[in-house]
C-alpha cells in the first residue's frame, strides 16, 4: 500500500456525508460484532400489541427506526410513532426516510451529556405533553431521566442502549494517551434513572467489536462521532491515520472494542 493510497482513503473519509447515521456506506469495509444482546429484540419485547404511542429519542437520520418498522408485522405496529432529533442536519434526512411509515419527526434541543447534568440542568426538554407516550426508546443518545419519566404514562417503558465512557481501544489505535475512566456506566445510569422517577427492571453490559479494513470509514467515524476522541481532527491529524493504514496493510483489519450497556425501566405510578 502506497502512502498515496492511504491519503486517498483519508480523503474519501473526509469527503463522506455525515448527515444521518448511515454506516452502510462503508458496509464492505468495516464490520461490527454486536454486544451479546440485540437492541431490536429488546425493542420488540418492549412494544407489545397494546402500545399506542412510541417515541424514538435521538433517531439520527431515521435509519434504525425505519428498518425496525419495515420488519414489524402490520398488526403489531404502534398506532402512533414519533421521533425526536437534536442535530438539525439530521432532521430533514429522518423526515424523508420515515415519511412512508407515517412517523412525525420533531426537532428539539438535546440533553447535556448525562454525567454532566446537575440539579439545575434544564437541557433536553421534550416537546411532548405529560403522560403522552407508552414507550420511549433511545439508542446512544443523552437524555434527562426526569423528562423521560414526565412524558411516559404510568407503567410506561423506557429502553435505552448506551456506549459506556471512554474508547481506550480507539485512542491506542491512534497512538494517543488513553482517556481516564469516566462515570458513564450502567450503575451511574440506574441511579440517575431512579432520581428522575424511573424504576429500572433489568439491563446488561457487553462489548462490541468494530473491524476497520481501511481508514476511510475510520476517518468518517471520527468526523461523525467527534466526542469519541475529543480534539482529534482527521484532516489535521492525518499522519496518525496513515500509520493506522500501514498497520492494516501489515497485520490485517484494525479492531476497536467499545463497552455498551442497556436497561429497561418503567415510570413509577404517581
Amino acid at each position: 500500500m502506497s502512502i498515496d493510497m492511504a491519503d486517498a482513503y483519508i480523503a474519501e473519509g473526509l469527503a463522506a456525508d455525515t448527515a444521518g447515521w448511515d454506516f452502510d456506506r462503508f458496509a464492505s469495509r468495516m464490520s461490527t460484532t454486536p454486544p451479546p444482546w440485540r437492541y431490536g429484540r429488546l425493542v420488540d419485547a418492549a412494544v407489545d400489541a397494546g402500545t399506542d404511542t412510541l417515541l424514538d429519542l435521538g433517531t439520527g437520520g431515521g435509519e434504525w427506526l425505519s428498518g425496525w418498522l419495515s420488519g414489524r408485522p402490520a398488526d403489531r405496529q404502534p398506532r402512533r410513532v414519533l421521533a425526536i432529533e437534536c442535530w438539525p442536519p439530521n432532521v430533514p434526512v429522518a423526515a424523508r426516510r420515515l415519511a412512508r411509515h407515517g412517523v412525525l419527526v420533531v426537532a428539539a434541543d438535546g440533553a447535556q451529556d448525562n454525567v454532566e447534568q446537575g440539579p439545575a440542568d434544564r437541557s433536553g426538554r421534550l416537546p411532548l405533553a405529560d403522560r403522552s407516550v407508552d414507550v420511549v426508546i433511545n439508542r446512544h443518545e443523552s437524555y434527562r431521566a426526569s423528562e423521560v419519566a414526565r412524558v411516559l404514562r404510568p407503567g410506561g417503558t423506557f429502553l435505552t442502549q448506551q456506549v459506556a465512557c471512554g474508547e481506550s481501544d480507539l485512542h491506542r489505535l491512534l497512538d494517543l494517551p488513553e482517556p481516564e475512566a469516566g462515570d458513564w456506566t450502567l450503575r451511574y445510569a440506574v441511579n440517575q434513572a431512579a432520581e428522575g422517577g424511573l424504576t429500572v427492571l433489568d439491563g446488561g453490559v457487553g462489548t462490541d467489536v468494530t473491524a476497520y479494513h481501511d481508514v476511510a470509514p475510520l476517518a468518517w467515524y471520527l468526523r461523525q462521532v467527534p466526542w469519541a476522541v475529543p480534539g482529534f481532527d482527521p484532516a489535521r491529524d492525518a499522519e496518525r491515520l496513515r500509520a493506522v493504514q500501514h498497520r492494516i496493510d501489515a497485520d490485517g483489519p484494525a479492531e476497536v472494542r467499545r463497552q455498551h450497556f442497556w436497561f429497561r425501566a418503567t415510570r413509577r405510578a404517581t
